[in-house]
């Protein structure tokens, strides 16, 4: 990150420097001659642009930071609770339990990606019904053997719809409301109640 903006500032100077020589051999071509006014107004000119082009870095620089840290976040979030479903399975617990002390029978699956996937290959083995799954790149998943809809689609009845994009749980279970009254739980609170 550090080197890319070491080349945009040596971009950045370099184009300042050619612009104000393309000035000055204008304003030298037009007038016949080179005044000190003109340097100090390609000077300018040249120092405007530079300025310009080091906001723009500084810009992109921050935003490149706030993703990279929101990426960090949720991997880091993937894997504890990666960690906590393994240390599970270690000891012999399975999700499918927390269905069954609810009494939910019948499951849709919001998310298939490696947190959806592997819900899926573990409650497909259960006594837990997944009915279905949720994703927006539903036509991605023909390999399964499982029907995949999008949110748009009218979603059948089930006990509950277990949402495993857990970092947006928030904003999914305000677009899920708008289609269904149906219960919804976040994975991550399956995984720490068992």
């Amino acid at each position: 990150m550090e080197r890319n903006s070491i080349i945009l500032l040596c971009i950045g100077a370099i184009s300042g420097a050619a612009l104000t020589s393309v000035f000055i051999l204008i304003w030298e071509t037009l007038t016949g001659d080179i005044s000190m006014i003109a340097i100090v107004v390609a000077l300018i000119v040249a120092a405007v642009i530079f300025v310009y082009g080091q906001m723009q870095i500084g810009k992109a620089v921050t935003k490149a930071k706030k993703e990279n840290f929101y990426k960090l976040k949720k991997y880091q979030s993937y894997y504890k609770i990666f960690s906590s479903w393994m240390v599970l399975r270690n000891k012999g617990r399975m999700l499918s339990e927390y269905f069954k002390d609810r009494n939910f029978k019948n499951v849709a699956i919001f998310g298939l990606g490696q947190l959806g996937i592997c819900l899926y290959e573990e409650l497909k083995n259960s006594d837990i019904n997944v009915k279905y799954a949720i994703d927006i790149n539903a036509a991605h998943f023909s390999y399964l053997d499982l029907k995949v809809v999008s949110l748009e689609s009218q979603l059948e009845a089930v006990d509950v719809i277990i949402v495993t994009p857990f970092l947006e749980y928030k904003k999914i279970v305000d677009e899920l409301r708008e289609k269904t009254s149906y219960e919804i739980v976040n994975l991550e609170d399956v995984i720490s109640s068992i």
